[in-house]
């Protein structure tokens, strides 16, 4: 009988990424068969090691020319090479035979070279009782991500360099619930991405229609820019909020108090106060921060096209799923639900303990939090009106929420913003965040949709993969 934890394991299929759960498997194999030293002495066991890592570099060899083969059969079936769709079995490619949940390569993969690299430092094939985990492996493609674009880097003209990085906030930036401030280690690596000309957005499911907020988050990048000596006037310029999934861009700026001097002539101090405690930075005689950029500068036209009925009427239902979903689970009155132009959701709220008199914030339990938001994906997918529309749902590890819209939508706004007349190739954005792993509960997921991305695990292993992205 398998235990507690593996009974549970596998039931919660939500949580598992095929891709990943499959390449597990493969290098599974060899250690199971060979990661066993027949002799206590050292040199059978260097023996074993290098069997072991020549037959997992083998493995993946062959996973990575899969890629490559689903590469090539996605652009001619876009380009509708009847030919070779025919020759094909089934007309789909082999690894979508292999894994039917697989989504797009935007990027060959050179993962032989990447798992040599990660069993140089965590000698992954000297491991005898642990076989490759789902780390390891996500871990592998985040390496092999990281080296197809300094091979970009180098070809130079020829080659498809890196133009875009995005980020969540949460989990991947700062930690949950926490803000960015002046010391944290991932600052500088922004800097230089923004010194290389790359354009660096935060996409995030914090969704406020005025600057203000965004700004405390972020405060110690905001200063950061402002006081960088080595970035233009245009770099700092291609830093971006894309905030509420993609429902709101704020872009940063910087400008002469001067230039602002009409305006505040006609403003009480009161109102000045006001716009300093917002978030807005005042330094040196000059006004920094972000500012909103109108949405018709931005919005995809698939998003103008929603009908506003349908927006409403998908808000409503999920509301009132969730009203439904508290009294069910019988959740503390304290953590109400909350109404937003373009999202919804259920968040902690503050209780007072009785016997101190002190306000502490509510939780909710892992339990409840995957109970409501796949409850709330999966009646809203069975909803006509939200059906003619792009939603999110996803749960915030204390709250849980549906945006109108998605992460793909918010950065391919992003790749048409920077560029109007030619968007940035999916193949050279890539977007960082730390939850990919289900569908249904999590909204990084979709910006597989847009771009390349890395699946983090902390704000450190953030900093790890940008120190390596961004070294000559």
């Amino acid at each position: 009988m398998s235990s507690r934890y593996r009974v549970e394991y596998h039931l919660k299929s939500h949580r598992k990424d095929e891709f990943i759960d499959w390449i597990k498997g493969l290098l599974a194999t060899p250690f199971v068969l060979h990661a066993v030293s027949h002799d206590e002495e050292d040199t059978e066991d260097l023996t074993t090691t290098q069997r072991v890592k020549s037959q997992y570099a083998e493995i993946l060899k062959d996973v990575e020319q899969l890629i490559l083969n689903k590469i090539e059969f996605d652009s001619r079936n876009q380009s509708n090479d009847e030919e070779y769709l025919n020759e094909s079995s089934l007309g789909r490619s082999r690894l979508n035979l292999l894994v039917p949940s697989i989504g797009t390569f935007f990027t060959p993969l050179p993962l032989e070279k990447a798992f040599l690299w990660e069993d140089s430092v965590k000698a992954i094939s000297a491991r005898r009782m642990i076989a490759p985990s789902f780390n390891d492996v996500r871990r592998l493609l985040n390496t092999a991500q990281i080296f197809h674009f300094q091979k970009q880097k180098k070809l130079g003209p020829t080659g498809k360099p890196l133009k875009m990085v995005t980020f969540d906030g949460d989990v991947t930036l700062y930690e949950d619930g926490g803000s960015l401030v002046g010391e944290n280690p991932v600052i500088p690596y922004i800097i230089k991405l923004l010194a290389c000309d790359i354009c660096v957005g935060i996409v995030t499911a914090a969704g406020y229609d005025e600057a203000g907020t965004y700004e405390k988050r972020l405060h110690g990048l905001v200063e950061s820019v402002y006081e960088s000596k080595v970035l233009t006037t245009e770099q700092k310029h291609r830093l971006t909020i894309m905030g509420g999934e993609s429902n709101y861009l704020f872009r940063y700026y910087e400008t002469s108090s001067e230039l602002c001097q009409d305006t505040q002539l006609s403003s009480t101090d009161e109102d000045q106060e006001n716009m300093v405690s917002e978030g807005e930075g005042r330094r040196e005689g000059k006004v920094f921060g972000f500012k909103p950029v109108d949405r018709s500068e931005w919005v995809l036209k698939q998003m103008i096209e929603w009908d506003e009925a349908d927006i409403k009427a998908t808000l409503d239902f999920a509301e009132k799923t969730l009203n439904t979903l508290k009294r069910r689970l019988m959740l503390p009155k304290e953590a109400p639900i909350m109404r937003k132009k373009w999202a919804v959701g259920i968040v902690p709220g503050k209780k007072t303990d009785p016997s101190t008199g002190r306000e502490y914030n509510v939780r909710l339990s892992r339990e409840q939090l995957e109970e409501i938001v796949l409850t709330l994906q999966s009646t809203l997918e069975n909803f006509p009106p939200a059906r003619r529309i792009q939603f999110s749902c996803f749960d915030g590890g204390n709250d849980v929420w549906c945006d109108i819209g998605g992460k793909n939508l918010g950065i391919r706004a992003l790749q048409r913003y920077y560029c109007p007349g030619s968007a940035i190739d999916p193949a050279q954005t890539l977007h960082v965040g730390d939850q990919f792993a289900p569908m249904g509960s999590a909204n990084d997921f979709k910006a597989r949709l847009a771009g390349c991305t890395m699946w983090i695990a902390s704000p450190e292993e953030t900093v790890d993969v940008l120190n390596r992205l961004t070294r000559d």
